[in-house]
């Protein structure tokens, strides 16, 4: 059933192509010097009619190009992509997913950054034998959300605002144990605490699987040697070690659900009671969160991860590239440049989905303020700590910035940890035998 969905997805997908390059021309480019490129991208209605607007103005503003949208499903992106590739048609200029960056750099299907004025933080810079090959679009990054009334209700001081200052490991399991009560009102440090019956969690963590690096260089790991990629370390003791202490937030402390298996949002989990902290991405804020709090009165803020033997969170973001082979690579050129400012993805940057791709908004602080300083994110103070100052001093790239493979990768790693998350297998028992299958996701010899 799938592969027939795929199927009849594609079909439509090419007829659509063949309607925009073909369909809405009242004539060939030679004869009206227009020239019409294409952006393919994925998104809900409501994401599909923004970014339609969106053309719309750059359309008016510039006409000599016209740019048609190019809506597809994102789960399928992959696979479009490529038998588009392997067609001669893909799009002009398009959204690509941070997983096939690299591999699609080698390839030599992306077009070579075209860049004027200030260049993207390095943070969200993708590199193939130490040569930029594209950046993301905005910047996203993990960061600790929780809600302010249950700290304060359980007199516990809310999380910390600085690396310096971040909770280690052991204390922050023992404010997680604090904040976890089960349905009689007991705490998980009661020892007739009923962890069968938990009414709410301390702690959830987004179950990305990707996020898990940020703990594994945390305790002085990783996924991947950052001076080898082709050397595979996840399964090295440190790393390790960082994954059995996540698995263990649920198989001994009992103060998270298994990994994964929480249903809903961030919002829900906090309206709801469901838990007093999350992990999650910082798009959080304008996806979830600005809606809780201004339409329902959530009372949250941000803090900095935990610390393990070391502080530090990770950073990443889609992003839209020029397809090479376009007929219009100028126009692509300039499209692009336009579309990915940042007063032009303001909307993005202000409801908090996006945080700005230059450094310059990240160190002035009227900046800032322009951005950060509005009802859509959390008190300004707390984030510009937490998130924004940050991310100039402990975050590192995901290593799908400089790594290929990684969507084969990320399949291998998921099936790998199933077993830790119920407790069947340790990490390293987990790790060690996936090994081999990590090597040839990566296409390491």
């Amino acid at each position: 059933m799938k592969r027939t969905l795929a199927l009849l997805l594609l079909l439509l997908v090419l007829a659509l192509s063949m309607f925009v390059a073909c369909g809405s021309d009242n004539g060939d480019d030679e004869d009206d010097g227009i020239a019409r490129i294409t952006y393919m991208f994925w998104g809900d209605e409501t994401e599909i009619e923004t970014v339609t607007e969106t053309l719309n103005r750059f359309n008016a503003e510039h006409p000599h190009i016209i740019v048609s949208p190019w809506p597809v499903d994102r789960a399928e992106i992959d696979v479009l992509l490529t038998t588009l590739a392997a067609a001669g048609d893909l799009p002009d200029t398009g959204f690509l997913t941070e997983q096939m960056v690299i591999d699609w750099a080698r390839a030599g299907v992306i077009a070579a950054p075209a860049l004027t004025g200030e260049i993207p933080r390095d943070l969200i810079t993708y590199r193939w034998e130490g040569q930029p090959v594209a950046y993301s679009s905005c910047i996203v990054m993990m960061t600790l959300y929780y809600d302010i009334d249950r700290f304060d209700a359980a007199g516990i001081a809310r999380p910390p605002k600085t690396a310096t200052e971040a909770w280690g490991w052991d204390e922050f399991v023992d404010i997680a144990k604090s904040l976890t009560f089960d349905t009689s009102g007991r705490n998980a440090h009661d020892p007739d605490f009923d962890r069968n019956n938990v009414e709410m969690y301390g702690f959830y963590h987004y179950g990305g699987a990707w996020m898990l690096e940020a703990w594994a260089l945390a305790n002085n790991g990783g996924f991947f040697n950052p001076n080898d990629w082709s050397d595979v370390i996840i399964n090295d003791a440190a790393s390790a070690e960082a994954i059995q202490r996540i698995a263990d937030l649920h198989l001994v402390h009992g103060v998270m659900p298994r990994w994964g298996s929480l249903d809903g949002t961030i919002d829900t989990w906090f309206l709801e009671n469901n838990v007093a902290m999350v992990v999650n991405g910082t798009w959080s804020v304008g996806v979830w969160l600005r809606h809780a709090a201004n339409n329902y009165g959530l009372n949250y803020s941000v803090g900095v991860l935990p610390s393990m033997q070391r502080n530090v969170t990770i950073a990443t973001a889609g992003l839209a590239v020029q397809y090479d082979g376009s007929d219009h690579p100028e126009a692509a050129a300039e499209f692009l440049a336009w579309f990915q400012s940042v007063e032009n993805a303001w909307g993005n940057i202000e409801t908090g989905i996006w945080m700005p791709r230059y450094e310059s908004w990240f160190r002035d602080e009227s900046l800032m303020r322009q951005w950060a300083d509005n009802e859509n994110h959390p008190p300004f103070d707390d984030f510009r700590s937490a998130v924004i100052e940050h991310s100039l001093t402990n975050a590192q790239s995901a290593f799908w910035y400089w790594v290929p493979g990684a969507d084969p990768f990320l399949f291998e790693l998921g099936a790998a940890l199933s077993p830790v998350w119920s407790g069947d297998q340790t990490a390293q028992e987990a790790l060690d035998a996936a090994r081999p299958a990590f090597t040839r996701a990566i296409g390491a010899n």
